[in-house]
């Protein structure tokens, strides 16, 4: 098929790049960050997403808010938001960035000032139970939290986020709530949205094969598969 041969094949030079830049420093994307604890509350049952994701439930998460490129503020650069839980001692990741929330929005990164000037997305979809692709978003909450507009990562502590999913082309629906808490010292461990998906949800092969290159090169320096969990 056309779109996963091309999909491999962006991937795999999305890899060479990473894996290139990881030779000058060991975090190639969002090298620096500031990590959090915190709790992501899913309280919503009928939200896109929620039954692969055992809504309701409350689970303890580590966030990491980081800058992509690591430019110092106040350079605009693109905010990325990690959280990271395990259920049953297996991972669970999502890895969210600075995006639109627009029916055409959420897939286009959005650089900017301020990480809580806007929302987060997962840019490509997961697969829900049913079979449909689904995303998920945060957005800062309705109330202005502490530090809104600071430049910093730490700017999102102490702040609540509101979780959002949704099918493409369709508007957001609230799935629960992620609660950023106090930052917490040492990093957070580096999240694979790709061999860790969250709860019961799936990925597509087209988005594996784009995505994955960069993570292991990422993790490794390499391009070569075969790593297991």
């Amino acid at each position: 098929m056309k779109m996963p041969r091309a999909a491999r094949a962006t991937g795999f030079v999305l890899g060479a790049v990473v894996a290139v830049v990881r030779r000058w420093r060991p975090r190639p994307l969002h090298p620096t960050g500031t990590v959090l604890g915190g709790t992501l509350r899913l309280d919503v049952d009928g939200a896109p997403g929620a039954a692969a994701l055992g809504a309701p439930t409350t689970h303890p998460v580590t966030v990491r808010v980081s800058r992509a490129a690591g430019l110092p503020a106040p350079l605009p650069d693109v905010f990325g938001l990690a959280v990271h839980w395990t259920v049953d001692d297996r991972p669970q990741d999502i890895l969210l960035s600075a995006t639109g929330l627009g029916r055409v929005t959420r897939f286009l990164l959005a650089p900017r000032f301020r990480p809580l000037g806007g929302g987060f997305g997962t840019l490509m979809p997961f697969r829900d139970l049913d079979g449909r692709p689904v995303l998920l978003a945060a957005a800062p909450a309705g109330t202005r939290p502490r530090g809104r507009r600071s430049t910093g990562t730490t700017a999102l502590v102490g702040t609540d986020l509101v979780l959002l999913s949704a099918h493409p082309g369709e508007r957001w629906r609230r799935l629960g709530t992620l609660r950023c808490g106090r930052a917490v010292a040492g990093d957070a461990p580096r999240v694979d949205p790709v061999r860790h998906v969250p709860g019961e949800l799936g990925t597509y092969p087209w988005a594996a094969a784009l995505r994955a290159p960069a993570y292991r090169a990422a993790r490794t320096g390499s391009l070569a598969s075969g790593e297991r969990d």
